[in-house]
């Protein structure tokens, strides 16, 4: 950075000594007519602007500088002192902006920049600095008056053009050190031109007078001078002459101006405007005449590398007329100019294309040139010729027409490429292509057919054909400890026709030992190389293997299965001796993994249809066993809670009704651990399914909490739920499995909480998802004993809780929680806890809902939520009359069934089987009809469905069915309703939920 700036710094000086010499310059040729204040030339000009030209703005405060210094302890007026620099400094930058927008090269090695340095940078920019210096003038101290302003400006523009169009082209052109170097030769003609110069220059300019006065007009004598150094020397030579010429005419007038020469009748102006013209004209001139070697030079060039591609061009190129005359031959070498029949070129030009090639060619030659010119596009044309090397080869032309500036073409340059080895290649590639789309048809049939014997043989079908060979074998090698007493057994075949020789079902291809028919086979296959017999060569151990299998030429490839040798698969003529590719070994191999991996693969579905039919029917018999025992269990606790039900209607002691409710609560329980065993053994098996439908989030919630709310307040707990304003009242889910985590959760929180309050909140997380989804955040929160931090791990694991003590105390399956975690990852959700031992703990999940625009039911405060209706009421029947079948095999849950309905107000007609409910309905008609769905002989399901088909002629066509089993799956569920009935309740039988079915049917009848 330092170097760079020290660099800079000695420029800046040299800049500023230069232009500040050529003020100086420009002041001793002032005009002493005018004060000094008029300046003949101004050279200063011409240096101010090379400067700037080759530095850059940065330099016009070196410019301003030395334009300043010579007059700077002279002048006393500060318009007269600052008059040159301020002209000097904006001409510079005018002409370097200027340049810059016409994009000019400096060189003006083309006539283009040439002009524009000249006239652009020079002469027109000047105009401003003329401008500046003349008002400058003008105005210190009315020195000139306005009324010659006009001839003030033009004097001082004439001097500064002049200045510039001298100085400038110099200092440009021989900034760079390089690109001129005289020879011996050529520095005495550089001499002899200067002399020349000096001679004529020296009397033209003493002797400057109107061309009248004079004999002869010695001033033309320059131009050709000029022209010599510009011809000859180029830019670097005409700026030299032009500078030269300057000082000698500024030497010659000097003189005449101070008296010590001889006078002079014309104004100087007239010499500056003689040595401008021959300036610019010397320099056009030098740049015309670079700009003229530049293209011989890049002509020459084009040549050369023309020359040399032409040597190098590995094909042949012809100069065609439209009637297949030869204008000219390009080729590399003698042998490409014989694969085109050319003996000679030099010999061939001249002569017709018919005098060289055959008829048909020449037809072929004649319709692409006419078809070319006509188009005025390029065309290719393909064709073969015999030669005497190697045969026949094969030409691609492309044939491009030769146009014309004036009318349309007549010739055609035809450049052929010897295309013989890439269309040996494309036969090779086609041939290959061919082979690996029946691969890849044999793979598909491998695929696609079941039957292992018809897909072997289809692959090897497709194969053997494009291969075209006669058979293709499959030979299992046995699996035995020593090599030497190996045998091998034929296992699948392919023949082409009935011609060839047979294999399949000849006994000496059945367990025929190895060694014994193929010596050495099984050390090569074992070690993955192939073996392949011709026939061509008569070896006596090959051709004892192709007798024994009655072929002329053969082709093997290992088979390989799990790392072990499993065989052979080949492929042989049994017709003809044959010399066997890469391509079609590459084939067969191709294959051979193929048949492989099916037969492999053909063998694991073997096994794991085994093992499927194994875990299907052990998950059918897990399956079946959990319906039965969950159907058995809750057969008699049907009678047990049913009972405790009919009993708390009756008029028992406290102790009594304690006892009836200590019951209940256990038939519940064991209840609850049943379903909760039935949907860890789904979850685990993933035949959980989701269903899916509107719901009302807060009644969802009040539904969880009323489970909870007899043992909270048994316990003093409160018990409350808080849902934020942006939750929506509907969303559409599965409202029985958000239902089912929250009363999993409450239940674990009034579980450990002995008093304080328990509290569920549902507040919208933010979500940059779909708009029309809420991402619902739900919290159960207790007051309750804690979880300790180290233990959260254990809280989401089957049969597990997170002390051993908690069993004891509270009891539990261990199951809620995980089964709540399954259900929540189902839903895309997430579950966590946060929970401080002795303060309490915050169950979280959170789950995507997709809000709903249906009507929703106005919510109602939490008490009434919790309100239940399982009172026995006579008067129910008088509000929801209804004739009614009860359809139960059980005795017990017969009696309680009857009994319950009984004390609602009904008189049903009871019945034990099937077939004893289709004889009253087809005598009698009936409201609803309450159905166990297992019976003996008819089951409720058979008969629903006898009676919606109509084959059993009833009472009603559209009997209303009610499901009362002891069958709890949803999909028992769905069973149900599938097969024609109309409702659906579990037991044990809920007084509420036989209520609501009543109300229904009541509310269907009316309908």
């Amino acid at each position: 950075m330092k170097n760079h700036t020290l660099r800079f710094a000695l420029k800046f000086l040299c800049s500023a000594i230069a232009v500040a010499f050529a003020a100086q310059i420009t002041v001793a040729l002032a005009d002493l007519r005018f004060g000094d204040h008029i300046r003949q030339i101004a050279p200063v000009f011409g240096v101010a602007i090379a400067i700037v030209l080759l530095g850059g703005y940065r330099y016009l405060a070196a410019v301003f500088v030395g334009a300043l210094l010579p007059s700077a302890f002279e002048e006393q007026q500060y318009l007269l002192l600052f008059s040159m620099p301020f002209s000097v400094t904006l001409t510079a930058a005018l002409a370097y902006r200027a340049l810059a927008l016409l994009e000019v090269e400096l060189q003006m090695e083309r006539i283009r920049d040439a002009l524009c340095v000249i006239f652009v940078g020079l002469v027109l920019s000047t105009l401003l600095g003329a401008l500046v210096q003349t008002l400058f003038l003008s105005r210190a101290w009315n020195l000139i008056v306005w009324d010659e302003f006009l001839h003030l400006f033009l004097t001082n523009w004439l001097s500064a053009a002049v200045g510039a169009i001298i100085v400038t082209p110099f200092i440009l052109t021989w900034f760079k050190p390089a690109g001129f170097r005289l020879t011996g030769y050529q520095g005495v003609e550089v001499c002899l031109w200067f002399l020349a110069l000096l001679t004529f220059g020296h009397v033209t300019f003493l002797n400057w007078a109107p061309t009248d006065t004079l004999l002869y007009p010695m001033e033309l004598a320059i131009f050709p001078i000029m022209a010599w150094s510009a011809i000859r020397f180029g830019l670097r030579g005409a700026s030299a002459g032009v500078l030269a010429l300057a000082l000698l005419a500024g030497w010659e007038i000097v003189a005449i101006l101070s008296g010590t020469g001889n006078g002079m009748s014309q104004s100087p102006a007239n010499v500056w405007i003689f040595v401008g013209i021959v300036s610019a004209t010397s320099i056009c001139l030098a740049a015309v005449m670079t700009e003229l070697r530049m293209r011989e030079s890049q002509i020459l060039e084009n040549e050369t590398r023309l020359s040399a591609f032409t040597e190098a061009l590995p094909d042949i190129a012809f100069v065609l007329t439209r009637t297949g005359k030869i204008r000219d031959i390009f080729a590399g070498s003698a042998r490409i100019e014989a694969n085109h029949r050319i003996v000679s070129a030099e010999r061939a030009v001249g002569r017709n294309i018919a005098d060289i090639f055959e008829p048909e060619v020449c037809r072929g030659f004649l319709d692409t040139i006419e078809k070319t010119i006509l188009s005025n596009e390029i065309r290719k044309h393909e064709y073969s010729l015999m030669s005497a090397d190697v045969g026949t080869h094969v030409f691609e032309a492309r044939v491009t027409p030769m146009r014309r500036s004036v009318g349309g073409a007549s010739s055609v340059v035809w450049v052929a490429y010897d295309i013989s080895e890439r269309k040996v290649a494309e036969l090779a590639i086609r041939d290959r292509d061919r082979i690996l789309r029946a691969t890849a048809r044999a793979n598909n049939n491998l695929l696609t057919t079941q039957d292992v014997g018809q897909a072997v043989e289809a692959a090897m079908r497709e194969v053997g054909q494009a291969l075209d060979v006669e058979r293709g074998f499959i030979f299992e090698i046995s699996d035995r400890t020593h090599e030497a007493f190996q045998s091998f057994c034929i296992k699948h075949e392919w023949r082409v026709d009935e011609s060839s020789p047979k294999m399949v079902g000849e006994s000496l291809y059945q367990d025929s030992p190895l060694e014994e028919f193929c010596p050495g086979w099984y050390q090569i296959l074992a070690a993955g190389r192939h073996i392949q017999i011709d026939g061509l060569r008569k070896e006596r151990q090959s051709m004892d293997i192709l007798r024994h299998f009655n072929s002329r030429s053969m082709l093997v490839v290992p088979m390989w299965m799990e790392g072990k040798l499993y065989g052979f698969f080949g492929v042989d003529h049994c017709s003809r001796a044959h010399e066997w590719s890469d391509g079609e070994i590459y084939a067969v191999r191709v294959l051979s993994t193929s048949l492989s991996g099916l037969i492999l693969i053909r063998e694991q579905e073997k096994l794991l249809r085994a093992a499927k039919e194994t875990a299907d029917a052990a998950s059918s018999a897990k399956g079946e066993f959990l319906a039965i025992m969950s159907h058995e269990i809750r057969t008699p606790m049907n009678a047990i809670v049913g009972y405790t039900d009919l009993l708390a209607q009756t008029d028992l002691s406290e102790v009594q009704s304690e006892h009836a409710a200590i019951i209940k609560r256990s038939g519940r329980a064991l209840l609850d651990l049943i379903n909760n065993i039935l949907d860890y053994s789904k979850i685990e098996s993933r035949a959980l399914e989701l269903e899916t439908g509107d719901f009302d989030l807060e009644q969802v919630v009040c539904e969880s909490l009323e489970s909870i709310l007899v043992t909270a307040k048994s316990k003093g707990i409160k018990v409350d739920y808080d849902i934020d304003d942006a939750v929506q009242e509907t969303y559409l889910g599965d409202a029985h499995r958000i239902r089912q985590v929250l009363l999993n959760l409450a239940n674990n929180a009034v579980k450990f909480t002995e008093s304080g309050e328990i509290i569920i909140r549902i507040e919208v997380q933010p979500s940059g998802e779909d708009l029309s989804y809420d991402r619902l955040h739900f919290e159960v929160k207790d007051t309750g004993c804690g979880i300790a931090k180290e233990k959260f791990e254990r809280l989401f694991r089957a049969f597990s809780q997170v002390d051993s003590s908690t069993t004891r105390v509270y009891g539990g399956s261990g199951l809620g929680l995980i089964i709540s975690k399954r259900l929540i990852e189902r839903m895309d959700g997430r579950i966590w806890v946060e929970s401080e031992v002795g303060v309490g703990s915050q169950f979280h999940f959170e789950i995507q809902l997709l809000r709903t625009d249906h009507e929703v039911r106005t919510r109602v405060p939490f008490d009434t939520a919790n309100e239940s209706d399982d009172s026995l009421e006579v008067s129910f029947a008088a509000t929801y009359p209804l004739r009614l079948l009860l359809c139960e095999d059980d005795k017990d849950n017969r009696w309680v069934i009857r009994e319950l309905l009984e004390m609602l107000g009904y008189r049903p007609n009871v019945v034990e089987s099937g077939e004893d409910a289709l004889e009253q309905l087809k005598h009698r008609a009936y409201d609803a009809v309450l159905m166990d769905v297992r019976l003996p002989g008819l089951s409720g399901l058979e008969l629903t469905q006898a009676i919606r088909s109509g084959a059993e002629k009833i009472e009603k066509d559209d009997q209303y069915i009610i499901a009362v089993t002891a069958y709890a799956m949803n999909e028992d569920r769905e069973k149900c309703l599938a097969a024609g009935m109309n409702d659906y309740i579990r037991k044990p039988v809920e007084i509420i939920e036989l209520k609501d079915a009543l109300r229904r049917a009541s509310q269907s009848r009316s309908a």
